[in-house]
């Protein structure tokens, strides 16, 4: 059986989307065998396909995929945060 899974971010910018294409491209090298994937950056979108002759292995990649996202995006906020400002009535 052959399984593809898809996954669309569309970001705030290209800056960001190029960020995130740079954390994400040192984890996913070295994919394991059979599976196929494949990132297309367009804007401030990328998107991920994930193909594979097991669902289980498309699936668990695009899954982790979401995980990391999830923590680039803890860390771009935290580190992008602007300093709050009293304001005085």
């Amino acid at each position: 059986m052959k399984s593809r899974a898809s996954l669309k971010l569309v970001l705030s910018g290209v800056e960001v989307r190029e960020a995130l294409g740079s954390v994400l491209a040192a984890d996913n090298e070295g994919a394991p065998p059979g599976l196929r994937l494949s990132v297309r950056e367009r804007g401030a979108a990328i998107e991920f396909l994930a193909e594979s002759d097991s669902a289980s292995v498309s699936i668990s990649t695009v899954l982790g995929i979401l995980r990391d996202v999830s923590l680039f995006e803890e860390v771009w906020l935290l580190s992008h945060r602007r300093p709050a400002r009293v304001q005085r009535a």
